[in-house]
């Protein structure tokens, strides 16, 4: 969920910065609630876990902006209300082929600066315009063990776009196949990679269309059961996996869309680096869900409530 500056933009968010000192971060985080859930395909043979790393707040206009692109990043450093906490869930697969992650949530170090002092440019933008809490026991240890997995148990891992409260834990599995789309590597708007080893190299897909057929894309599994398949529009390769249960379809959508509701109407996010492709994706993922396509997005608090009544 960032963009990086082109240099006229970058000069403008950094008045704007000086200007307007960090405001007032969202409000408490909401009452304990369910941290994870788990459903299980129709024969019984896959499992998904969602998992929740954390929780990020963004400003308004980063939720959610109906404006040119050009005018995104002055308008947030600009934006003076926050949304609520929103979730950060990363999701493990359990397949008999092996355990495959989808993303690696957020770390307690964010809101330490030194933890962004990598990528200076970057760390304006985290620093200003994002908050992050990482409460103990929102790690991604502590929830594997919660469902009976652990880290060295993953085989391989998607990242469906590089933007930090999805890719905080990845350097721990550089030592096993990493996955993304094509347009996310080496860097795209908001990429935070400055913390992965110089030699790292994920494996990319290529883009393909996106529609309500959930077609294509790059098997994951020998039985072509998961899949990963491009999810357009808020980053340049941004992707998704597919999960197949049956006569039924599970879509793991990473950022996307925040939440089911905004694509409903089709309000897309300030941060979208193809705002077109955006929209359009908002539309499919509505219909989607309307087909009965479950639908998981990384940052919406209704995936435990709908995950928990998929069946």
């Amino acid at each position: 969920m960032l963009p990086s500056f082109r240099a006229p933009i970058l000069v403008a968010a950094t008045l704007t910065a000086a200007c307007f000192p960090s405001q007032t971060a969202p409000p408490g985080l909401p009452a304990p609630s369910p941290d994870a859930a788990t459903l299980r395909t129709a024969d019984g043979r896959i499992a998904i876990h969602a998992l929740r790393l954390g929780w990020v707040g963004v400003k308004g206009p980063h939720r959610e902006l109906d404006a040119p692109a050009a005018i995104a990043i002055p308008a947030i450093f600009l934006g003076r209300s926050w949304t609520p906490w929103m979730p950060i869930f990363a999701y493990a697969i359990e397949h008999p082929d092996g355990t495959i992650l989808v993303d690696t949530g957020a770390d307690a170090a964010f809101g330490e600066k030194p933890y962004w002092a990598c990528n200076r440019r970057m760390s304006l933008f985290y620093r200003k315009n994002l908050r992050f809490s990482v409460p103990r026991g929102d790690d991604l240890d502590t929830r594997l063990a919660a469902v009976g997995l652990s880290a060295d148990r993953v085989r391989q891992v998607v990242v469906t776009h590089f933007h930090a409260d999805h890719v905080a834990g990845l350097h721990r599995f550089v030592d096993r196949p990493v996955i993304t789309g094509a347009g996310n590597w080496p860097q795209h708007r908001g990429s935070f990679t400055c913390r992965l080893p110089e030699d790292f190299r994920p494996d990319t897909v290529p883009a393909a269309a996106f529609d309500t057929t959930l077609d294509g894309g790059r098997p994951l599994t020998a039985d072509g059961r998961v899949r990963v398949v491009t999810v357009p529009g808020h980053t340049p390769g941004h992707v998704g996996v597919v999960i197949e249960d049956g006569a039924r379809r599970i879509l793991i959508a990473g950022d996307a869309t925040f939440d089911l509701e905004q694509s409903a109407r089709v309000g897309i996010t300030g941060v979208a680096t193809d705002r077109r492709a955006a929209r359009s994706t908002q539309r499919t993922l509505t219909a989607l869900d309307s087909a009965g396509v479950l639908v998981l997005p990384a940052h919406d608090a209704s995936v435990i409530a709908r995950m928990r009544a998929y069946r």
